[in-house]
């Protein structure tokens, strides 16, 4: 081999190589001539799919991978709650004016000397408040602050167990309506014991089929003594008295014989 032929004549693999490189470039530029006839592109020219197109219409496309929808949960609805109604305050019933009673009563000028000497010598005040029962002219003096109401009562028995002691002392409390011997009282005031309580009440009572308040001895009041040791009124002057208040009060009963108080 000359020297000649080394340096212009290429290796047997060298030439392979070449030829392999070139016929991988002439593909290349095929294909590429393909892809841009056959890309669909739209245009006058454009007739039918190309043939990459028409692969690509055969392929089975994937069905879509359904995308999970999140479960929500519902929200709390709260069902609205009627307001319970407040109560309606019912009306208390007004009350109505009770009248004073009217009384049997006689007005009297005020507290004289006399009457005002002796109430001051059983140490109360004659200026104040007190009652005074004068068993001679069945009558009760009430007095406050000078004047005067004078009121007719029954007292007990002189001539009898039945009779009503001299006392002093102060109107205790409220008794009520009360029984004793079979019949009933209104009012009743207590004032002190002596072969059993002694009271200042109303007229003494009994009831008839019908309920009604049938009064007994009731003429005597003012005019004789008929009770069993108590002061009886009448039923409306018993009536007033509790309404005046006595409780506390001072009292003085005077005993019979002594003429009756000058008013």
């Amino acid at each position: 081999m000359n020297e000649t032929d080394m340096v212009t004549s290429a290796p047997p693999r060298r030439r392979r190589t070449l030829k392999m490189g070139l016929w991988l470039l002439l593909v290349a530029v095929t294909l590429l001539g393909a892809l841009a006839v056959n890309a669909g592109v739209s245009g006058p020219g454009a007739q039918e799919p190309g043939l990459l197109m028409a692969l690509l219409g055969r392929a089975t496309s994937l069905p879509p991978t359904p995308t999970k929808t999140p479960t929500v949960a519902p929200e709390f609805t709260a069902t609205p709650t009627p307001p319970t109604p407040l109560p309606t305050d019912t009306p208390l019933p007004t009350a109505t004016p009770t009248a004073a009673p009217v009384t049997t009563a006689a007005a009297a000028p005020g507290v004289t000397d006399e009457l005002a000497t002796l109430v001051r010598s059983y140490g109360y005040d004659p200026g104040g408040r007190f009652i005074v029962v004068d068993q001679d002219l069945q009558q009760m003096i009430v007095a406050e602050r000078g004047a005067i109401r004078l009121f007719p009562v029954s007292t007990g028995d002189p001539e009898k167990q039945t009779r009503t002691p001299a006392w002093n002392g102060y109107v205790g409390v409220y008794w009520g309506t009360f029984s004793s011997f079979g019949v009933f009282a209104d009012e009743g005031w207590f004032l002190f014991r002596s072969n059993g309580s002694i009271l200042i009440h109303g007229a003494p009572y009994v009831r008839d089929n019908q309920g009604n308040k049938v009064y007994q001895q009731i003429e005597s009041i003012g005019t004789y003594p008929a009770s069993r040791g108590c002061i009886r009124l009448k039923p409306e002057d018993s009536a007033w008295f509790s309404t005046w208040q006595p409780e506390g009060v001072p009292a003085i009963i005077l005993p019979f014989g002594g003429g009756g108080l000058q008013l």
